[in-house]
């Protein structure tokens, strides 16, 4: 039986419960990191979103001049405030979104993490009731801790445990049917790094289940709470990132994804998922986080198909909220 868990939110609000994650941890070796430029900015004030986009070019929008909605929330990090951004533009054929979570430090608000997704609806005629389903969405998590021009300290030896939470959109086409569903979704990610074979491992959904979520997605797209049952849950499902090297810069990336569910037949999955560690060390020398975003689809033997994307942060032990008291 899995362990229970509480998650509130995508990537940034996180379950209190640590677990590692599958995965053999010998003989990796560290490979070179692919360039990663920077996505967000925010300097207190002004949130501004450049996104790369699948064809090669980039998305900007700002908050001075985009912004949609905004309303607070509750960050996890002490002395931090929390804030969510619905960015959006329209143009003749169709609509940009952008939504983000900034967390930042009251007393240094260019000390942040950002967490969000952008999301492209090609051919829509109106911004109401739109359909993640059909939509070309790509996630972001950002910060200046993860800049890839200011890489941490990795420890040479010793291993970690971190714990958090993915978030994101889950697609499921039941058989015979003409288009997929979308939801959005919310886990616990669980990492294993062993520092010294230079290699990181993890899990969404072994610790507790895969949920559905409907807040976020929901509120940005005018979804209704509630809106009805979904005929086939995410719950039972874990995906499984197998072992990863970390480069010098503290990337890492990897292409062996595989996952299962406790009562489905999986006859086929893969994916990617890739992340970066944080350049800011917990108290032990370890960094403090990690995030990055993840990819995997599957086949059922009845012909059923699905993918999940998301975006996770995985945090040190001393980052964790106190658990309750049984």
């Amino acid at each position: 039986m899995k362990s229970s868990f509480t998650v509130v939110g995508p990537a940034l609000t996180f379950v209190l419960a640590a677990c590692a994650g599958g995965g053999d941890m010998a003989d990796t070796v560290p490979a070179a990191e692919p360039p990663a430029p920077r996505v967000t900015d925010f300097d207190g004030e002004v949130l501004r979103i450049s996104v790369p986009r699948p064809d090669g070019g980039r998305d900007n929008l700002n908050s001075l001049r985009d912004e949609w909605y905004s309303w607070s929330w509750f960050p996890f990090m002490p002395n931090h405030a929390g804030r969510r951004w619905t960015l959006g533009k329209t143009d003749r054929d169709g609509v940009t979104l952008a939504y983000a979570l900034i967390s930042w430090d009251n007393d240094d608000p260019t000390d942040y993490l950002s967490a969000g997704f952008w999301m492209r609806f090609d051919g829509a005629t109106t911004t109401r009731r739109l359909d993640p389903a059909g939509a070309t969405i790509v996630p972001f998590v950002d910060g200046p801790e993860l800049d890839p021009a200011v890489p941490p300290e990795l420890p040479l030896t010793g291993t970690a445990s971190y714990a958090g939470s993915a978030g994101g959109v889950y697609r499921y086409r039941a058989p015979r049917a003409a288009e997929p569903v979308a939801e959005e979704f919310a886990a616990a990610m669980t990492l294993q790094a062993d520092f010294a074979a230079g290699a990181v491992a993890g899990c969404i959904g072994c610790v507790g289940d895969i949920l559905l979520e409907r807040e976020h997605l929901y509120a940005i797209l005018g979804w209704r709470r509630g809106q009805g049952a979904t005929e086939h849950p995410p719950a039972g499902y874990e995906i499984r990132f197998a072992l990863a090297p970390v480069g010098e810069a503290g990337g890492f990336e990897g292409e062996r994804v595989s996952v299962s569910h406790s009562d489905r037949d999986v006859t086929r999955s893969g994916g990617s998922w890739s992340g970066r560690f944080s350049s800011r060390p917990a108290a032990d020398g370890i960094p403090r986080l990690a995030a990055g975003q993840a990819r995997a689809d599957f086949a059922e033997v009845d012909g059923a198909e699905g993918s999940f994307d998301a975006i996770f942060t995985a945090l040190h032990p001393e980052l964790l909220p106190a658990q309750p008291e049984e």
